[in-house]
């Protein structure tokens, strides 16, 4: 029987990031503050915050097609930002101050100059040029300049000189935050089949479009019942697998649902929409801007859009090992070419240790759904053999 009070709050993380823009405009028309939408990886969201605005995850708006889009970005070019320019060219995105862009990759460099050049929708359009190399000599003295030239930008979107004390806020709010997401995993983790892969990606999801105070608010009601829950739950007998990949996107309800659906249970993540989010916390011991500058030079997970010592082959071993997973099922998004250089190199290093992972490549505009689940109900039944 399912628990009501868990039923309850799911359905309300799931409301909230069924339409993110919906949940971000109420509360801007509530509030009277601005929101600022981030795109690519490792925007500063704390600083965004501490200038007294919120930050929202920009995502691709999956199940809509991209029909004004089509004028000026070509149909190879990754779902992401050609959901991205459909979301500028339609009007969606009228209502953010900014659009901040970390300069990830080439596809997502192109996009923040051609919604520039093509439309007035989106007021403002902010680069962050982090280096790709993380352990240089010079990556933390241009990382500095580069945080204080965009702190000062966010500060100005709002009129407001964001002090250390005010990031300082900020930074403890989305420490919080992130703590909660991380015992939320620890439960997961211990009780396999407690919480489905799916309602744990919209927990995320909510979190990336609403304030971090109100979703931790939630996150510990809902972390209250599964302790509660996990004293009788008994764990599932299904293959426990860590789901990696979809590095901007959203790893898609059907992926999800057919890994769980054919033999599997999804233990752990590696997913941009799930661990990659919240699992480095921010070090508070550090001035405010040094603690912004150490979590993106020494991330928990490795990225293939920077140079790092450590692969995400390493990553994925590691987490098989801690977790007791049995394999990785790797989603990779098609036209996304850096994770297509990562993936390779990881896949050989997992096979090479003697580990076992699956490749699916999603495509963001169609359903899958058919072809996902007969490849991982074969590559199910090949782990179920060994």
């Amino acid at each position: 029987m399912v628990n009501a009070k868990f039923q309850a709050l799911i359905n309300q993380f799931t409301d909230l990031a069924a339409n993110p823009h919906k949940t971000a405009k109420e509360w801007s028309l509530k509030t009277g503050k601005k929101v600022v939408a981030c795109a690519g990886l490792d925007v500063p969201e704390p600083l965004i915050e501490a200038a007294g605005m919120m930050p929202i995850v920009l995502l691709e708006e999956y199940g809509k097609p991209i029909e004004l889009a089509n004028a000026h970005v070509q149909s190879h070019m990754c779902g992401y930002v050609r959901s991205m320019m459909e979301q500028a060219l339609n009007g969606t995105l009228n209502y953010v101050e900014a659009l901040m862009i970390r300069d990830a990759c080439h596809e997502l460099r192109m996009i923040g100059d051609l919604i520039h050049y093509v439309t007035d929708n989106v007021k403002h359009i902010q680069f962050m040029y982090f280096p790709p190399t993380q352990h240089e000599t010079l990556t933390k003295p241009f990382m500095q300049k580069e945080m204080a030239k965009i702190r000062k930008i966010i500060g100005d979107y709002n009129s407001v000189e964001i002090t250390d004390e005010m990031l300082a806020k900020a930074i403890k709010t989305h420490n919080e935050n992130r703590k909660l997401m991380i015992r939320l995993y620890d439960i997961r983790r211990g009780n396999p089949g407690i919480i489905s892969a799916v309602q744990v990606s919209v927990v995320i999801q909510a979190s990336m479009c609403m304030p971090k105070e109100e979703h931790s608010k939630l996150l510990q009601e809902l972390i209250a019942v599964l302790e509660k829950m996990a004293k009788d739950f008994k764990p599932s007998n299904s293959i426990p697998i860590i789901v990696s990949g979809s590095l901007c996107e959203i790893c898609k309800d059907y992926v999800l649902e057919a890994i769980e659906s054919t033999g599997g249970v999804v233990i752990d993540d590696d997913l941009y929409v799930g661990s990659r989010y919240f699992n480095t916390l921010y070090d508070e011991l550090l001035t405010p801007m040094d603690a912004l500058i150490e979590a993106y030079v020494n991330p928990i997970s490795p990225c293939p859009t920077k140079y790092e010592k450590r692969s995400i082959g390493d990553y994925q071993l590691e987490m098989l090992q801690t977790t007791g997973a049995r394999a990785i099922v790797d989603v990779i998004v098609q036209n996304c070419e850096a994770h297509y250089y990562g993936y390779f190199m990881a896949h050989q290093k997992v096979l090479a240790a003697g580990r076992r992972d699956l490749d699916l490549f999603i495509d963001m505009e169609n359903d899958q759904f058919g072809q996902v689940k007969t490849r991982l109900q074969s590559f199910f039944e090949s782990l179920e053999g060994e």
